[in-house]
């Protein structure tokens, strides 16, 4: 439904590659964002909100930290294999030129683009307690994912103030990470540093904040 009518108006990447082809990647990175948010809204807005099983759950004897991660940790295993279900569908109506080291990295920057928007659910979901705000929040946040990190147009066919500003976007440093690798065979670590720091940053903030709102 995307790549099939876009490949008639952006035929190709600016590197010169077949847009159905170039966009696969960015594909996948839109339904692992998908596959994740529905356990993460479920646990920490929905249960918690109507002081469901979230509130229990909290009196066992772990950590607010560990909480969170567990939920994201399963959250993160159901979106893998909706994306991986989504590569099968997508090889068998596309050909796509890929090796085993591209998968894995893909696999590997999949993974941690997840935690890092997951946290960024987490973090909302934690911090809103609205229904129509967190529909609102979470409208905007998909509408930002899917047209501003890169996965379905390319930031060189923003105007240029536009493409300084979505460049340096944190939530596309995954997806980037990936891409610099796919087109120069060369891993940028300094960017992946910088993505684990962000994504231990919003864990630790999670696990304050949750501690925070069921003690209220």
């Amino acid at each position: 439904m995307i790549s099939i009518p876009l490949k008639n108006i952006i035929r190709f990447s600016i590197s010169g590659v077949a847009y159905d082809i170039w966009v696969f990647p960015g594909l996948i990175f839109i339904v692992g964002s998908l596959g994740l948010y529905s356990i993460i809204y479920r646990e920490f807005f929905d249960l918690r909100v109507h002081k469901k099983v979230l509130v229990n759950i909290a009196l066992a004897p772990f950590s607010k930290s560990q909480l969170v991660f567990g939920n994201l940790f399963v959250s993160i295993l159901e979106a893998l294999v909706m994306s991986l279900f989504s590569i099968i569908i997508y090889a068998s109506i596309v050909t796509i030129p890929f090796n085993f080291i591209n998968f894995i990295f893909l696999l590997f920057c999949l993974v941690v683009y997840l935690l890092l928007i997951g946290n960024i659910y987490i973090f909302l979901s934690i911090s809103i307690d609205a229904i129509t705000t967190m529909i609102l929040t979470s409208f905007l946040l998909f509408i930002f994912i899917i047209f501003g990190n890169g996965f379905l147009i390319e930031f060189s066919f923003f105007p240029s103030f536009f493409e300084s500003i979505l460049t340096y976007n944190p939530i596309s440093f995954p997806f980037q990470t990936y891409q610099s690798f796919s087109s120069t065979g060369f891993v940028d670590w300094l960017s992946l540093f910088i993505q684990v720091l962000l994504i231990y940053i919003l864990f630790l903030l999670n696990g304050l904040l949750l501690k925070r709102k069921l003690r209220q």
